[in-house]
């Protein structure tokens, strides 16, 4: 049986209460909360199960997730550095919100568990989080941190409304989300070491359903959606920049230029230099 994790209860008289976790190896069995909560990752990702699903939802970095109160739940992150913030929310709050105009949207999704898409002003308003934390002293951000609070509320409870009821996917579609998050990935650690290995490590994937789950979805392999992606990213760097050919193989994780440029002829039919506009 799940058990009662209190986080509001007794313990505050604000509606919020704002936590932040940073850790390696993270992960909390079968559990409920007092509140509503909604799930922030900010490094890496993290996979949710709830009582109400019967599969894991993978929650990017790119997207949240509420659940509510009473709602049996465990999260885990994939294996390295992670780091997620976690909103906990008067549960009479929301259904008092629910009462105003303009939230009705919000209040008939916020019984049920889920995964959104995020947007570019929560992510701006996640990073002005960070900010104030690393440049005010402690004192001065606890008094933001109310404000930060209900902006982070407002910004989720308009996505929730304006998005679609999260939907139970077929295996096609979950493998299809699961692909996109990877590449994402993929894009966005290009000057890491990227391996079928380490990506299935991140994405608790053995490399051979990796492997073949993303031939299946992709048409194309894993090595070589890697590989193309360096490639356009670098010709992108080239067409646009005075970067030397190697400050554009590093920038895309590649160590060798002569590297670079077998990876050119094999995806574009052509070498760097081609590239470069004559002066």
């Amino acid at each position: 049986m799940a058990h009662l994790s209190p986080k509001l209860s007794g313990m505050s008289p604000d509606v919020f209460r704002f936590e932040i976790s940073e850790s390696s190896g993270y992960a909390q069995d079968w559990h409920a909360h007092d509140c509503h909560m909604l799930l922030l990752p900010r490094q890496g990702g993290l996979f949710l199960a709830t009582e109400s699903h019967t599969h894991t939802l993978h929650v990017s970095r790119q997207a949240f997730s509420l659940v509510p109160a009473d709602f049996a739940h465990s999260t885990q992150a994939a294996p390295g550095r992670e780091k997620h913030m976690a909103l906990y929310v008067d549960s009479q709050y929301i259904h008092h919100q629910g009462r105003l105009d303009g939230y009705q949207a919000f209040a008939a999704q916020a019984d049920r568990a889920g995964v959104w898409q995020g947007s570019e002003t929560l992510d701006s308003i996640l990073r002005l989080h960070d900010q104030l934390a690393a440049g005010c002293s402690a004192a001065d951000f606890r008094r933001q941190v109310p404000h930060l609070n209900h902006l982070l509320f407002e910004e989720c409870a308009r996505l929730i409304a304006r998005q679609q009821p999260p939907a139970q996917h077929s295996d096609s579609q979950r493998n299809a989300l699961l692909v996109r998050d990877i590449q994402r990935y993929v894009r966005e650690h290009l000057q890491d070491e990227l391996n079928v290995d380490l990506i299935g490590y991140q994405f608790h994937l053995s490399r051979r359903h990796l492997t073949r789950l993303f031939k299946a979805c992709c048409d194309e392999t894993l090595v070589d959606f890697t590989n193309r992606t360096r490639v356009e990213t670098a010709a992108r760097l080239i067409s646009s920049s005075s970067l030397s050919i190697l400050d554009v193989s590093l920038a895309v994780g590649i160590d060798s230029p002569s590297y670079l440029a077998r990876l050119f002829k094999r995806y574009l039919g052509l070498v760097p230099s081609d590239l470069r506009k004559p002066h």
